[in-house]
């Protein structure tokens, strides 16, 4: 039976080949019941990228709870499945110039109803740690195992 959860946390942290990252991969996520730890391959994230990400997703989905997740109990791996292409909606990471960005940033989050970008400061990020997350984003809230909640609104009805 699928239930809402408010989220309790996402944390992301820096790893070795002890963290579980299959070969080849620069991160791992993986989905509990109101929470994704995120493991990230040494080189492919600057620590202080790392600590600011977990601050802002305790603001946001903590503190102002704007995320839940669809839960389903019999389906922890479903996170790894094919994205279904659903799109409800989009969210990305994106590397940007350091100009571009407000001076001493790491990164920082741009949402709209529908949308969700983490702007990145080139160099705290490979490309392909941002290709990988994205892969997983397409599928968490791009199907909706997670899904925004505005003001008023119902979750389930994006």
């Amino acid at each position: 039976m699928i239930k809402v959860n408010e989220v309790t946390r996402v944390d992301f942290s820096l790893g070795g080949e002890k963290s579980g990252i299959p070969t080849g991969r620069a991160c791992l996520l993986n989905e509990d019941d109101g929470a994704i730890p995120v493991a990230i391959r040494y080189g492919h994230a600057h620590p202080h990228l790392c600590r600011d990400l977990n601050d802002y997703h305790a603001q946001i989905l903590g503190a102002e709870g704007r995320w839940v997740q669809t839960w389903d109990p019999e389906g922890s791996d479903r996170v790894y499945k094919a994205p279904e292409g659903l799109g409800l909606v989009h969210v990305a990471w994106r590397i940007v110039p350091a100009r571009e960005m407000p001076h001493g940033l790491t990164c920082m989050p741009l949402e709209v109803q529908g949308r969700f970008a983490w702007v990145i400061r080139s160099g705290l990020a490979t490309p392909r740690l941002c290709d990988e997350m994205n892969e997983y984003l397409t599928r968490i809230t791009g199907d909706g195992l997670w899904v925004q909640r505005w003001r008023g609104a119902n979750p389930m009805d994006n």
